[in-house]
């Protein structure tokens, strides 16, 4: 199931639920088996309404992809996997932060233990491999 048809089941469901409220509020039966029968389905859909949203609230399916930081000195190497093609794949630095971004809303921060500045970059296959040196204060001019 992709991304997008998670959401468009999520959005008929939503609807289903607006529906059912609305018609439960119409109806105004509060005893008898429509009464029961639409309460208990007000609840089952309210229930699944709540833990879908606690599921896409919780944790990221973007933590999923491998991503490695070694760290040798003033030298840091970072390999990781990012989906996408070619085109779509960034890496931006700012500060001590490393952005990742790829295809398909693939979007990744990583603090490095000191400010860097990219020295290599290669992506081969859905595999992001990048060199990161040191950044030393620049001399000022006087």
């Amino acid at each position: 199931m992709t991304k997008e048809s998670g959401v468009n089941v999520f959005g008929i469901l939503m609807l289903v639920l607006v529906v059912v409220a609305v018609l439960s509020l119409l109806i105004r039966v509060q005893t008898g088996l429509l009464g029961l029968v639409l309460g208990g389905l007000a609840v089952g859909l309210t229930a699944y309404w709540f833990m879908a949203l606690k599921k896409s609230l919780g944790k990221s399916t973007w933590d999923d992809y491998l991503l490695e930081l070694r760290q040798e000195g003033d030298i840091v190497d970072l390999t990781a996997q990012v989906p996408g093609p070619e085109n779509k794949v960034k890496l931006e630095l700012f500060g001590r932060k490393l952005v990742l971004q790829g295809g398909m809303g693939f979007r990744r921060t990583v603090k490095l233990p000191f400010e860097a500045i990219i020295r290599e970059l290669r992506y081969v296959n859905g595999i992001l491999t990048a060199r990161l040196v040191k950044r030393t204060a620049a001399p000022t001019a006087n």
